[in-house]
């Protein structure tokens, strides 16, 4: 692979590798130490100094942190022209593979002295040079009929991130779609967004993996406009997010029968609204086709998890509700008992055939008690990894004994690796002396827990600092 050079003095050495060899050494750099390595000789630099531009982020205005205003500045402008430009060059462009424009701050504004359209089109003529781009991020940004077909001049984009941006609709497609295989879209702005329909039909459906769409209305566009009019649907899909809202829910199950490879769903919990339909206490669907592969991955309110999971599959559970006692989704202990394990007329139960196979499980609760505990221990026999977190709203989150107790009691599964609970608010114990939280006592505990789950190597107890790591002795789970 090398060869040494001469006969190396005591201190010092030279070893001689193909510059392919040496790139793909500088390529695992983080940017920092690539600066020095540029700094060291001139093959160096010429070999590293493209990687330093492998992410860009262009954003034409700055901040006075005085009076907290966005203030444009011409000679940013001017700045800006001359990076994107810089990078298109032949030297840099094929090292780029990320590229972020904020040629705006907020949805609709406008300032004289930004020519963003300019800004835009510069960086949407610089893009079929990044031959090795795999994302780019738009933010803020209005994409005329021209500026799409620009963008579709690129062919082929792995990452694209649409964040409130206004995509003019094109009426004759483009000779060639735009190939996205992870598309993502966040809108704000209601009302331009229904007039634009989002330009989805210059999206290729024949390269879609991954879709997430969190706005209601781009999300009935996409499902009516999109996907029920892709002739063999889309068959690549493999994870697709939509927002947890009544229309948008019966419009996908309805079109479950054209992903058919689909295998991670997430529902979006929406802030509650006056415009949108809420979500019904106990959901139905009329008419329900069962996705045809079993989901591997569902996080979404446990109303709909009876419709859109099937046995045999499921691994990854993060479960909230859609009629919760507070805004943020979480659930009452005796509304999470009951869908997991029965016995509430008022909550529909899952199949436990479904919960059987779960290994990392998140809940979102209103607290934790005995009810939270006793349905983890009933439904699911090989977790491994356990997250609660507790809604901000509730002012007592758990009791510190209670749990610790609770984890040497409870018959939780033997393969549990990892167990953290968050909360913003956590209660101590006031009727037993301090000095029971002493090391002495963790220690013990630790001790009689590793013995009992001998799988378990990380426990997290946010608020109150109890984190129950094992020594440097076992390894340790990473976050």
């Amino acid at each position: 692979m090398g060869q040494f050079m001469g006969r190396p003095s005591a201190n010092t050495f030279s070893v001689e590798l193909a510059p392919e060899l040496w790139l793909m050494i500088f390529d695992h750099l983080p940017p920092r130490f690539l600066h020095y390595v540029t700094l060291t000789c001139h093959s160096f630099r010429h070999l590293a100094q493209p990687l330093l531009f492998r992410s860009l982020t262009f954003c034409p205005y700055s901040l006075d942190m005085n009076n907290r205003r966005f203030i444009p500045r011409l000679e940013t402008i001017e700045h800006t022209k001359q990076r994107i430009q810089f990078c298109s060059s032949s030297r840099i462009a094929h090292a780029v593979r990320e590229c972020k424009l904020y040629p705006r701050y907020i949805v609709g504004a406008v300032h004289s002295d930004i020519a963003s359209d300019v800004l835009l089109d510069i960086l949407l003529d610089a893009l079929p040079h990044f031959v090795n781009l795999r994302s780019l991020f738009l933010m803020f940004v209005d994409l005329s009929q021209s500026q799409v077909l620009k963008l579709c001049a690129s062919r082929n984009i792995g990452n694209l991130f649409l964040g409130n941006c206004a995509v003019e609709h094109i009426k004759s497609p483009p000779p060639s779609k735009l190939q996205v295989a992870d598309l993502t879209i966040v809108c704000d702005n209601q009302s331009r967004v229904m007039e634009s329909g989002h330009g989805l039909s210059v999206f290729s459906p024949d390269h879609l993996r991954s879709v997430s769409i969190v706005n209601p209305t781009v999300a009935s566009y996409f499902l009516d406009n999109f996907l029920g009019n892709a002739p063999h649907g889309l068959l690549q899909l493999r994870s697709l997010t939509l927002p947890c809202e009544a229309e948008v829910v019966h419009a996908f199950s309805r079109l479950l029968p054209l992903v058919p490879e689909l295998v991670d769903l997430k529902f979006c919990h929406l802030r509650p609204s006056t415009t949108q339909p809420h979500m019904p206490k106990e959901f139905t669907l009329t008419t329900f086709c069962p996705p045809v592969k079993p989901l591997s991955k569902y996080q979404g309110p446990r109303q709909l998890l009876p419709y859109f999971v099937r046995p045999g599959a499921l691994e990854h559970l993060s479960l909230w509700s859609a009629f919760p006692v507070i805004s943020d989704g979480s659930m009452d202990p005796v509304e999470l008992h009951g869908a997991l394990v029965g016995g509430n007329e008022l909550v529909s139960v899952c199949n436990k055939e479904v919960l059987r196979t779960v290994q990392k499980l998140e809940l979102n609760v209103t607290h934790v008690n005995a009810l939270v505990l006793d349905a983890v221990c009933a439904r699911f026999p090989v977790l491994q990894s356990l997250y609660v977190h507790v809604g901000s709203s509730y002012m007592q989150a758990w009791n510190i004994e209670m749990i610790l107790d609770a984890l040497l009691t409870l018959p939780l599964p033997s393969t549990i690796q990892r167990l953290r609970l968050s909360a913003h608010c956590v209660t101590t114990p006031l009727a037993r002396p301090a000095i029971d939280y002493t090391e002495d006592r963790l220690a013990r505990r630790k001790r009689d827990l590793q013995v009992k789950y001998p799988n378990l190597s990380f426990i997290s107890l946010d608020e109150m600092d109890v984190n129950l790591t094992w020594d440097g002795s076992r390894k340790q789970i990473q976050t």
